[in-house]
C-alpha cells in the first residue's frame, strides 16, 4: 500500500479553494464570486480570543478557480466541461481579468498577507477547460491552454507581489477525464499541458501542476501518469451521505493522493451537515478502515489536504461564506478547524 504523499516532499500542506468568477445555477442564474482583503485575514492566521494576538497559521496555499464567467452580453458560460454553454477564448480572458482585479482576489490576498504576521503565501491558479465545441481538435485545445497560461504569467510578472505571493503552479479544473478518444483525448491534452507547466519557472523554481478528481471519476488514479505533481481525492460525503469518508481516505492512501475536506455554509445552520463535517475531522484524527477492511492513516497528520468550503452566497442577510462566517460569528468550529489544520489532537 502506497502512503499518502509525504508532507516533507509535497508542494502543498493545507490548500484553500477560493472561488472567483461566477457560479451558475441550474436555471442559468449567475452568482458573483470574489474575495476582498478582510475576507482572507481569518484564513491566513488564527487570533487568540483572549489576547487578540495571532497565535498560529491557517492555510498555507490558496487555489483560485472559477466554474463560470459571463460573456460580453452578461450570459453565463462554463469554464469547466459543461456542453450547454462552454466558455470560449474571450470568456477565458474575462476570467483572467477577474483574477487580476484591483483590491480583489489575487490583489486582495496580497494585501491581506501584508497585514498579517506572514511573509508570503502560496498561490495556485485553475486553468480553464478547453471544450472541443469551442476549441476543436486536441492540438488547438493544447495550444489554447498554454497560450492562456503564458498570458497569465506575463501579467503576473508585472505585479509587485514578490513580497506577499509565491506562484506555485496551475490546477486542472475538470474533475474527471471526459473525452477519452479517439476523436478527442483528455489524457493527451493533460499530459501536454503538464509538460508545458513543468517547462516554466517562477522565481527560479519549476512550476507544478495539481488535480482534485472525485471518487470513481474517470482516470482518478492515473494522476501521476498524467503528469500531475500532486492530486487530492474528493470524498463527496458531505453532500451525499451514501458516499464514504473512510472509503475515500483508503483510496487516497492506496493511490498516493491527498484528501479533500468538504463543507459549505450549511455548517452554520444545519445540524446534520455540521455532523458530517465533524465525521471528516474524526476520521482524519484517528485513521481507520473502510468497509472492505482497507486501512488508512490519520490524514490530519500524514497527508496534504485540500479544503472545499463553498463559495459566496448573497442573501437577505448579506454576503456570506462558510469559513468566514464561522470566524465572524465566533463559532467554536472555527477554532476546531484551526487545531485540525495544525495537527493539534482533539481534546
Amino acid at each position: 500500500m502506497a502512503p499518502y504523499p509525504s508532507l516533507g516532499k509535497s508542494p502543498i500542506n493545507q490548500l484553500f479553494l477560493a472561488y472567483t468568477g461566477y457560479s451558475i445555477g441550474t436555471d442559468g442564474t449567475p452568482h458573483y464570486q470574489f474575495w476582498e482583503c478582510t475576507d482572507f485575514l481569518p484564513l491566513l492566521f488564527h487570533t487568540d480570543p483572549v489576547t487578540g494576538l495571532a497565535d498560529g497559521g491557517m492555510f498555507t496555499d490558496f487555489l483560485f478557480l472559477a466554474l463560470g464567467i459571463l460573456n460580453q452580453s452578461g450570459e453565463g458560460r462554463f469554464l469547466a466541461r459543461i456542453d450547454k454553454a462552454p466558455a470560449g477564448w474571450n470568456e477565458w480572458l474575462r476570467y483572467m481579468d477577474e483574477l487580476f482585479l484591483g483590491d480583489r482576489n489575487l490583489d486582495a490576498l496580497c494585501q491581506a498577507v501584508r497585514c498579517s504576521p506572514l511573509s508570503r503565501t502560496n498561490v495556485w491558479v485553475a486553468l480553464p477547460y478547453p471544450n472541443p465545441q469551442q476549441f476543436g481538435d486536441d492540438a488547438y485545445r493544447i495550444e489554447a491552454v498554454i497560450e492562456w497560461m503564458c498570458l497569465f504569467l506575463t501579467r503576473w510578472a508585472k505585479k509587485p507581489w514578490n513580497d506577499c505571493l509565491c506562484l506555485k503552479g496551475f490546477y486542472w479544473l475538470q474533475e474527471s477525464l471526459y473525452f477519452q478518444g479517439p476523436k478527442h483525448d483528455d489524457r493527451q491534452v493533460i499530459r501536454a499541458v503538464n509538460d508545458a507547466i513543468h517547462g516554466c519557472t517562477h522565481a527560479g523554481r519549476m512550476l507544478r501542476s495539481i488535480w482534485i478528481p472525485y471518487q470513481q471519476a474517470a482516470g482518478w488514479n492515473e494522476w501521476a501518469q498524467l503528469g500531475f505533481d500532486l492530486a487530492f481525492l474528493q470524498p463527496n460525503y458531505y453532500f451525499n451521505p451514501k458516499k464514504s469518508v473512510d472509503a475515500s481516505a483508503a483510496a487516497s492512501e492506496a493511490a498516493g493522493m491527498g484528501v479533500e475536506i468538504e463543507f459549505d455554509l450549511g455548517v452554520t445552520y444545519d445540524r446534520e451537515k455540521r455532523e458530517r463535517l465533524l465525521a471528516y475531522l474524526r476520521a482524519g484524527a484517528s485513521g481507520g478502515t473502510d468497509g472492505h477492511g482497507n486501512a488508512f492513516g490519520p490524514f490530519q497528520y500524514d497527508a496534504p489536504l485540500a479544503w472545499y468550503t463553498g463559495g459566496w452566497f448573497f442573501g437577505k442577510n448579506g454576503r456570506k461564506q462558510a469559513l468566514v462566517s464561522l470566524y465572524q460569528s465566533g463559532d467554536p468550529l472555527y477554532d476546531e478547524l484551526f487545531s485540525f489544520l495544525n495537527g493539534i489532537a482533539p481534546p
